[in-house]
């Protein structure tokens, strides 16, 4: 359906509105050649159509769609009646012509063009125009301009439309980015704040026991898991958090470790994309934080190759639920164009396999 609805007046360019008047200037020809036909009277309503036709075509310029009925319609009688006066309204018509190009639908379009064309004819039969010097300008120049209203009306179509799409590509980045942070946010700040919540429950019972030492050795590593998720969140949010895996698979090894698990990582990739690194980092991450939240085991288990991972422990899990790490993860499987497979028999097993290299 075709919803446009736009005045010709583009807003800081004037030329639509006053530049297309200098063809109106095709009106006072008669003037110059016959002018001894002109009396003062005459001369004065001459003048008088024209300024009438001049407010008229500022209204129909700056109307918006079918608006410019009443305007358009003025024009074709100020050209039809005023050809009494002088044959020059033969240029006023085409003005008509455009307005009903741009401003109507297709079928209003054709019926105004048909309207002005009968003006064009009535004026000739009233008025004694019946010459090939009145009817044929007035004709090629309707018809051309009608046209030529179309054209610019699709143009304007096209940029509404691509201007539109413009819009929905940048919301749907938006949201994008917003997805994005918040899967980073949880899959970091999950992890180190279960690492955190486990060492200050630690550092509690140190006290109780009176190992003052090892609890400040605790308080500490919990002070510095603390500025390093600061900083986390912060490159996470400008999207500036480059992970090397390795480095990170490093950095699990020792949480789980220093939590009670017995760790093994096999890591095959060589040379991932940093792309690649980034979204296994944080699914390795978000893995191993639901094993420190969630397992009973002592076991680990990590290994990665070219078109699978695999992150499995050795606890029970009698029940399990799909919460916002996991949908986190398969998100991210899923951009990388892999499968997810989660089960809770024997412990906790996620495998992901990929359906193509990710060297």
């Amino acid at each position: 359906m075709d919803n446009f609805k736009q005045s010709l007046a583009v807003e800081g360019k004037s030329y639509w509105v006053w530049g297309p008047l200098a063809f109106s200037s095709f009106y006072f020809l008669p003037l110059i050649f016959s002018f001894q036909h002109f009396t003062p009277i005459t001369l004065f309503v001459m003048v008088v159509i024209y300024l009438a036709f001049i407010y008229c075509y500022v209204k129909a310029v700056n109307a918006k769609g079918e608006d410019a009925l009443v305007p358009v319609f003025s024009i074709v009688c100020l050209a039809t009646f005023g050809a009494y006066i002088t044959p020059g309204t033969q240029a006023l018509f085409g003005f008509a012509c455009y307005f009903c190009g741009f401003n109507f639908r297709r079928n209003k379009g054709l019926q105004g063009l048909t309207g002005v064309l009968l003006g064009i004819a009535l004026s000739a039969y009233l008025f004694n125009l019946i010459d090939l010097y009145y009817i044929v300008p007035a004709l090629i120049t309707s018809i051309g301009l009608y046209f030529m209203g179309r054209a610019e009306r699709r143009e304007r179509q096209h940029q509404l439309t691509e201007a539109k799409s413009q819009q929905q590509i940048e919301h749907l980045a938006m949201i994008a980015e917003r997805e994005r942070i918040a899967r980073d946010l949880h899959d970091l700040a999950g992890h180190s704040l279960s690492s955190i919540a486990l060492k200050a429950e630690l550092a509690e019972k140190l006290i109780e026991s009176d190992q003052i030492q090892k609890a400040q050795n605790e308080i500490q590593q919990v002070a510095s898991l603390s500025r390093e998720l600061l900083s986390d969140i912060r490159q996470a949010v400008t999207n500036m958090k480059q992970f090397q895996l390795n480095e990170q698979l490093a950095i699990i090894e020792k949480d789980l470790t220093q939590n009670g698990f017995k760790v093994s990582i096999n890591n095959h990739l060589d040379n991932p994309s940093q792309a690649i690194q980034n979204a296994l980092s944080l699914i390795v991450t978000e893995a191993s934080t639901n094993i420190l939240r969630h397992s009973n085991g002592n076991t680990v288990t990590i290994n990665i190759d070219e078109k699978n991972v695999s992150v499995c422990d050795n606890g029970s899990v009698k029940t399990f639920t799909s919460g916002n790490g996991l949908n986190g993860i398969k998100q991210r499987i899923e951009a990388l164009g892999g499968e997810i497979f989660v089960s809770n028999k024997n412990g906790f097993n996620l495998a992901i396999t990929f359906k193509t290299d990710l060297t």
